[in-house]
């Protein structure tokens, strides 16, 4: 292929192809320019003729296609979109996709629609890039990007939370190999917004407490259970319990013990520890023991629950919902006064030339003025 023109008394240099090239797809060779040398019209003294080279550049070509693959029915469950890309035409050998999500929250009620949010992206290369807020959701695996065979992406929650509600859109891209040997991004389409939304009914949580040992007498053990059933939490719960009393209804309430989510425990006052027990005895059951009750210890019991959230272990838990059991009662009369015997010894087992130290601990309650505690030790 050869083009040019001038005007021409001496020798003139033409712009020559050669070989079979494609000015679709090298359209940089066909730009550099070669001189024939030793062309030379002696006796022509206007233009001898001109011919122009159009290249038309032509775009890579696809279509999207974003729909949702699994869809949550509530807060909690995983989400699934596929973002596929068909038809594709004019991308060159060596031409590569890559895709960006995005997330537009729904309208808060009375306020304007929100901004659109990257979530994250995988380039020309395969690379996950990201610096949104979604990235430590990202890092964790909560969230993940993919591609499956071979021009089809994906987005996945594990598990939704309700700010994942709203529209979502896939970018994808055509990034080509150019002359340099650089990937250079060639062409992007946007999909159709994609809707997803869930019935998000508020959580709640009932809690029942129910006596399983009454102390009918001062030095008695007092046991009561607290059942817990959540709706609209999530798959992920721990409770903190706080058992919780008032001498009468009205007066103020004093908290005894608390077991938080990690099953960590904590007396509100240690000089009775050893008489008091907050266990859990089921996935959303707890146990609460008082040994030894005194005429100080009558009134009214409850527990006090607060359900938390989360996606994974690593991460903090999070409020979902708060609850108060039903009320029961530690009422007894005292005829007169009653006691109780706890021993302690400072070793579980001794060798038989080893010295080991119990001690026995007599409480008394009752109506009597002068109850009071005793102490025996032997060694």
């Amino acid at each position: 292929m050869v083009w040019g023109g001038t005007w021409l008394t001496e020798r003139m240099g033409l712009v020559i192809i050669g070989g079979h090239l494609n000015a679709e797809m090298y359209q940089d060779e066909i730009l550099q320019p070669v001189v024939i040398p030793g062309l030379q019209f002696s006796e022509l003294s206007s233009v001898l003729w001109l011919s122009t080279l159009t290249i038309t550049e032509l775009e890579p070509n696809f279509t999207l296609t974003l729909e949702a693959s699994m869809k949550p029915q509530k807060t909690g469950e995983p989400i699934e979109l596929s973002c596929d890309v068909t038809d594709v035409s004019q991308l060159p050998p060596g031409g590569r996709l890559g895709v960006s999500w995005e997330h537009i929250s729904l309208p808060d009620e009375g306020t304007n629609a929100h901004s659109s949010k990257l979530i994250g992206s995988l380039d020309g290369y395969g690379n996950l890039l990201s610096d949104s807020a979604y990235k430590d959701r990202l890092d964790s695996g909560v969230l993940g990007l993919s591609r499956v065979s071979p021009n089809t992406f994906k987005l996945r929650f594990l598990r939704t939370q309700k700010i994942d509600m709203g529209q979502y859109g896939c970018t994808v891209s055509a990034w080509t190999v150019s002359s340099q040997g650089d990937v250079v991004k060639a062409a992007e389409y946007k999909s159709s917004p994609l809707t997803v939304r869930w019935d998000t009914k508020s959580p709640t949580l009932n809690v029942a407490a129910k006596t399983i040992r009454k102390a009918s007498v001062g030095g008695a053990t007092f046991e009561m259970s607290c059942t817990v059933v959540t709706e609209n939490i999530g798959d992920w719960i721990g409770f903190a319990v706080n058992i919780q009393s008032q001498e009468k209804l009205g007066e103020t309430v004093k908290t005894i013990m608390s077991l938080s989510p990690d099953n960590v425990v904590q007396h509100s006052n240690p000089e009775r520890s050893d008489n008091l027990v907050l266990s859990k005895t089921g996935a959303a059951e707890f146990r609460f023991r008082l040994a030894g009750v005194q005429l100080t210890d009558k009134g009214y019991y409850w527990c006090n629950v607060t359900a938390f959230t989360k996606q994974q272990a690593e991460q903090s838990w999070t409020v979902a919902a708060r609850s108060e059991s039903n009320k029961v009662s530690i009422d007894f009369q005292e005829n007169g006064p009653s006691f109780s015997i706890t021993i302690r010894s400072d070793a579980s087992s001794v060798y038989p030339w080893e010295t080991a130290k119990m001690e026995c601990v007599l409480t008394v309650s009752g109506s009597s003025p002068k109850s009071g505690t005793a102490h025996t030790q032997t060694g």
